[in-house]
């Protein structure tokens, strides 16, 4: 047994070992070959704003756009793309923002402070997104491995060779993936929501195991914390996986004793806990409880700077406005500038406006957004279900076969775990169920909004092709009875 175990540890770390420089080297030439690794931010998308934000921090000037300096215009004017930066016409309001989530220009001026504002400072920012993304990929290699032996076909589990196919296909998966890599050309926050949402994966993996632990609650609460410091729009998501958290606690066999620990080896069978006994709550509210003791001190200053209740700052309304939009439902229902542009021109009519800060800008702004999106949604209620039905298809992005493919693998896998195992096929489910369920909410970017779920889909891919391959060729994956 031992023996075994020495084994299987040494195959993993070998595994991990080989997608570390699989993967390096791949992301690394593919940012090469772009071209834009030592370049300023490009000009179409957010990394701009997150650069002027960060480099504002870094002068002590604290969060706000600088989009007037001088200074900070000097590497984009000299920038090839030059003539393609529309953020020169922007004007500049007095004061701190609420308009953007904090982490990423925290990043940025932490480098720069570093490095200061060059060349050496943009190839490093883009360093650690490379390096996020490979972190990534190899989490979700050791996943498919986890995950397999989860695996109960007949009555049997996978081990042996099942267990290198499942990873040698969630490694193949993440290293073909030309999408994911361009989010690292840019000063944007998917890869580091790729990261974090992987890790996330890996936590709810290990709750699963053991739902009474509250460590992985508190652990859980605070890398939440952290992807809502990066994408504001994963609040969203926190009821969902409230909800699931919840589902797994309630599934949670009773223990015959008060020492036992549950095991993922008891039958499904078990008398399964009533609502919160035996301290199945303790883990969920360490989970609440850590996530807004690291959210918190931000909402807060954003409510202050605001001089209003606007914990996630006045961005998202404005953004929302463009989701529910004609032009949006016209467009499969990704999100489209024009009606946030309109309610910009239409302040700037407004006399009073030429004495805002940029905090009272952004909450007249939010507040307009708010009135129109109301009246849009109240006048097209009939074709929500079409605009989000749109908003789907987007964002699973059915138009590639070969992404048709292992995404509908992908949901196989997850269909295999959550027969093999209920608590963890849960766990899992709530990450797509949030994910889908938030972009019917919202809007979608040409499936944008899917890249944090990347690593987590190749590893659930795998498990799908080692599901099929077992069913069909038992004896080839050393399948032994469980």
């Amino acid at each position: 047994m031992a023996s075994e175990r020495e084994s299987r540890n040494q195959a993993f770390i070998l595994w991990c070992l080989t997608a570390a420089i699989v993967l390096g080297i791949l992301n690394a030439l593919a940012l090469s070959r772009s071209g834009h690794w030592s370049c300023p931010p490009l000009p179409h998308g957010d990394g701009p704003d997150y650069e002027s934000i960060g480099y504002s921090i870094a002068r002590g000037e604290g969060f706000q756009f600088a989009w007037d300096d001088p200074e900070w215009q000097s590497p984009y004017r000299t920038s090839e793309h030059a003539s393609e930066y529309s953020q020169f016409e922007r004007k500049d309001w007095p004061g701190e923002t609420t308009s953007r989530p904090p982490a990423l220009p925290w990043l940025i001026a932490v480098v720069y402070r570093s490095f200061g504002r060059n060349p050496m400072a943009f190839a490093a920012i883009r360093s650690l997104a490379l390096l996020a993304l490979t972190s990534a990929g190899i989490i979700a290699i050791a996943l498919a491995r986890s995950w397999t032996e989860q695996l109960r076909i007949n009555g049997r589990s996978i081990r042996g060779p099942g267990i290198h196919i499942a990873a040698l296909v969630a490694l193949s998966l993440a290293a073909a993936d030309r999408t994911v890599k361009q989010y690292t050309q840019d000063f944007l926050t998917e890869p580091w929501a790729l990261l974090l949402l992987t890790v996330l994966a890996w936590i709810l993996t290990r709750w699963s195991q053991n739902p009474r632990d509250s460590r992985w609650g508190m652990w859980g609460g605070f890398l939440f914390g952290w992807m809502v410091l990066f994408r504001s729009l994963f609040i969203v998501w926190l009821p969902f996986l409230l909800i699931g958290l919840v589902w797994i606690s309630r599934t949670a066999p009773t223990p015959k004793n008060a020492s036992d620990e549950p095991s993922d080896s008891e039958p499904q069978t078990e008398q399964v806990q009533s609502r919160f006994e035996r301290g199945t709550w303790q883990p969920i509210a360490a989970f609440v409880i850590c996530f807004l003791l690291l959210v918190g001190p931000w909402w807060i200053r954003n409510c202050w700077v605001a001089e209003t209740f606007l914990p996630l700052g006045g961005q998202g309304a404005a953004s929302l406005r463009g989701g529910y939009s004609d032009e949006a439902l016209a467009d499969w229902g990704n999100w489209h500038p024009e009606a946030e542009i309109a309610m910009q021109n239409s302040l700037d009519q407004r006399p009073e406006s030429l004495r805002w800060t940029a905090a009272k800008r952004e909450v007249a702004l939010a507040a307009l957004a708010t009135q129109q999106t109301r009246e849009w949604v109240a006048n097209h209620s009939t074709q929500l279900p079409k605009l989000i039905a749109k908003r789907w298809i987007s964002h699973w992005g059915p138009w590639r076969i070969d992404h048709l493919i292992w995404k509908l693998l992908a949901w196989i896998g997850l269909g295999s775990l959550f027969i093999a195992n209920r608590r963890l096929g849960i766990a899992l489910a709530t990450l797509l169920v949030a994910d889908s369920l938030s972009i019917a909410m919202l809007y979608e970017t040409g499936g944008r909004f899917l890249i944090p779920l990347h690593a987590v889909l190749y590893a659930l891919a795998a498990v799908g092709v080692v599901s099929i391959t077992a069913r069909i060729w038992p004896q080839r994956l050393s399948c032994v009875e469980a």
